[in-house]
């Protein structure tokens, strides 16, 4: 079982490093597009919306790599939790975690679904990066080279190539909607095994949270059973009759 547990361990540690380097991508593209785009008035705005779509990507690959990284640091839970915890407190095992952890080694199946890992990944890292890109992508066509007089101006600026302003200004007020959705959805829904929240675990979830669907398959929670008393010293038989009386 130590063997077991390092070897998911070490698994569920190089998954989260993966994480770490897709945040770092897109840390180093923001950074860059906002240095590059106010370089100088005559840069186009379309350098932040190209910052944008990199973002969205790196997102997407990275709640990829989540759904993975969840699976693996599941097993690591189940163990911490139905084996090394109960020895700690010299209890017994917990057989329902370590018939999960069973199924889990068996059958393989990401438990995660794609929408709860984008929407932690935005709560986490990647919500204030699109919305630091969104504000600077504004600010550069509200004021280059001076700031419009009217809105049929600002949607004018706004155009790229032969896409109209109009359906650039609806796209991404379709990306802001749907990330600041997701990003309240990750405040309620029910957090990853392997997750740290500050809600208690055995809080009951809302009628709309059983909406989002926050796993792609649920799990009734496990009870953890009483520890079983050590059986006692058998009590003493009473004497048994006598067949026959004199």
């Amino acid at each position: 079982m130590a063997q077991l547990y390092r070897g998911e361990l070490s698994r569920s540690d190089t998954w989260r490093t993966r994480l770490d380097t897709t945040t770092n991508w897109a840390l180093t593209t923001t950074a860059a597009v906002i240095s590059f785009g106010f370089a100088s008035p005559d840069s186009s705005h379309v350098t932040f919306l190209v910052g944008i779509w990199m973002v969205v990507s790196f997102l997407l690959i990275e709640a990829r790599r989540y759904r993975y990284y969840d699976l693996w640091n599941r097993r690591v839970r189940l163990l911490e939790d139905g084996w090394w915890a109960p020895m700690l407190r010299r209890e017994p095992v917990d057989p329902d975690a370590l018939r999960e952890l069973a199924v889990e080694m068996s059958r393989p199946q990401i438990q995660l679904s794609l929408s709860s890992a984008i929407a932690t990944r935005l709560n986490r890292a990647y919500g204030p990066i699109l919305m630091v890109l969104l504000v600077t992508w504004f600010f550069k066509v509200y004021s280059h080279p001076r700031p419009p007089d009217s809105l049929e101006e600002f949607l004018d600026r706004a155009h790229v190539a032969w896409i109209p302003g109009v359906v650039v200004m609806g796209t991404l007020i379709v990306i802001t909607l749907a990330a600041a959705y997701l990003f309240l959805a990750s405040l309620f829904i029910r957090a990853p095994l392997g997750e740290l929240r500050t809600r208690p675990r055995g809080r009951r979830a809302a009628l709309w949270e059983s909406f989002y669907r926050p796993y792609a398959i649920h799990h009734r929670r496990r009870t953890r059973r009483p520890p079983v008393a050590p059986p006692g010293p058998p009590a003493p038989r009473p004497p048994s009759p006598p067949l026959f009386e004199p």
